[in-house]
């Protein structure tokens, strides 16, 4: 609660005591003062002088309290774990079969480009290979050597899905998740050893900090980990892929030399047909990297083209994350995101919700400017959130406990000077101050009041 307190000047109070004093003992009878104030109530009344208002200016005291500068910011609830898709070719978007937010499976068609010349193209061969086959040789000679031609050529394909299936990565893919265990398994004896060394107040504090750099290098090589794991999942699917399409080949291959063998009794020769069919592969390769599928179970988290859209080849069209985990995540100006650090603590809360507010922490800043990943994460335990809510974060950053404290609206400053108004018992007085941190609503006076001084605002 504020208290406003006015000090009279001297002679104001002296004259208005005199007058309380008269009206309390009044006078004896007969005396020549009766007599004068009688004459005086005989006479005119007067009508005394209208005096302006003095308005009173609010007061604060001076508090001890805690004083903090706090950085707050807007992010994002979206799963931590993300990936960018694009296109290996570029070309006009067709159709997008998928919005934010949507949960979509591995191999679902997300969009594809207009491929109309290519359909035409493909449409344009098969017609060739069709004539090829019309016109082809009929000796029997070039209908052995086209089952033999076909017959290498289906040996070549098998030979080429066993190298395929040799190549796998899978060993890849479980280094990868072994070494993701490790780095997870590694934070959690750092999470211990910090808290261990933050629990025994006699530890020195080179041990503490030595425990918490500890917890940071592993805090980054679970998030290195993590990337390697997906980046080598990413791997093992298109492997996957790669394997179908060898399949393919070979399939192929057994029907040319079917086709071969039925064409042999009449002598043909495949010289026609196997450059129509070379083309064709080729057409089909293009239709394929045309279309994006998606490499892993997941939600759509971003959708950046629609049809009509021109894409770049390997420009980032859509991004997909893994539903859970989710943290904060914000995109800021670096001179902002270095006013944090991993390890910093504050609250997080949706945005107008307090009674939402939990404890955060920041996981991940980016280092520079020319990072890849330009965003700020903050890990905090907010549960039943959709996707994309928006999230407020305070982060203390300077906190001065148990200091003295005015709001900034009373602190005056002149020429070189700051100071402030004191009201005392002997009227008003100014003081100079010394200033310590200063935020929006606090100022922490280092010197020159004392606790409970009452300070007149300008």
């Amino acid at each position: 609660m504020t208290m406003t307190m006015t000090t009279l000047k001297p002679g104001v109070a002296l004259l208005l005591a005199l007058m309380l004093l008269a009206t309390a003992c009044g006078s004896p009878a007969g005396s020549p003062l009766t007599e004068s104030a009688a004459l005086a109530q005989e006479g005119p009344t007067s009508t005394p002088a209208p005096t302006a208002a003095v308005e009173a200016r609010p007061t604060y005291p001076v508090q001890r309290g805690t004083v903090q500068e706090v950085f707050t910011f807007t992010g994002r609830w979206q799963p931590r774990d993300q990936m960018a898709l694009s296109f290996p070719v570029s070309g006009t978007v067709r159709q997008v079969n998928v919005q934010r937010g949507a949960a979509v499976s591995m191999g679902d068609l997300l969009a594809d480009y207009d491929i109309s010349d290519l359909e035409n193209q493909l449409a344009s061969a098969e017609i060739q290979l069709e004539t090829a086959l019309s016109n082809i040789d009929s000796s029997a000679t070039g209908g052995i050597q086209s089952v033999e031609n076909a017959e290498i050529s289906l040996a070549n394909a098998k030979l080429s899905l066993e190298r395929t299936r040799m190549g796998s990565p899978w060993t890849s893919l479980a280094t990868a998740k072994a070494n993701l265990e490790s780095a997870e398994a590694a934070l959690e004896r750092a999470e211990r050893s910090y808290n261990e060394a933050l629990s025994h107040p006699e530890n020195p504090a080179s041990s503490v900090q030595s425990a918490y750099e500890q917890l940071l290098s592993a805090r980054e090589k679970v998030q290195s980990s993590e990337y390697s794991y997906y980046s080598a999942a990413q791997s093992f699917n298109s492997y996957q892929i790669q394997i179908k399409e060898a399949e393919n080949k070979v399939l192929e291959a057994e029907i040319s030399l079917e086709r071969a063998k039925a064409d042999a009794a009449g002598g043909v020769s495949d010289e026609a047909v196997r450059s129509a069919q070379l083309n064709i592969d080729q057409i089909k390769a293009k239709i394929a990297q045309s279309s994006l599928y998606a490499p892993i179970d997941g939600v759509i988290l971003e959708v950046y083209i629609s049809a009509g859209d021109s894409v770049q080849a390997y420009n980032t069209v859509m991004v997909i994350g893994l539903p859970e985990p989710k943290e904060v995540i914000a995109s800021l100006a670096i001179t902002d995101a270095n006013r944090l650090s991993i390890g910093m603590t504050g609250v997080c809360q949706v945005v107008n919700r307090p009674e939402t507010a939990v404890e955060c922490l920041v996981r991940r800043i980016p280092l520079s400017s020319r990072d890849a990943d330009q965003t700020t994460r903050v890990a905090a335990s907010l549960e039943d959130l959709p996707d994309g809510q928006l999230i407020e974060v305070d982060i203390p950053l300077q906190v001065r406990a148990d200091v003295l404290w005015l709001p900034p609206s009373v602190i005056r400053t002149f020429q070189n000077r700051t100071f402030v108004v004191l009201e005392t018992s002997d009227g008003l007085r100014t003081v100079d101050v010394e200033l310590g941190l200063q935020t929006d609503d606090r100022v922490e006076i280092v010197s020159g009041v004392n606790e409970g001084d009452i300070v007149v605002a300008p």
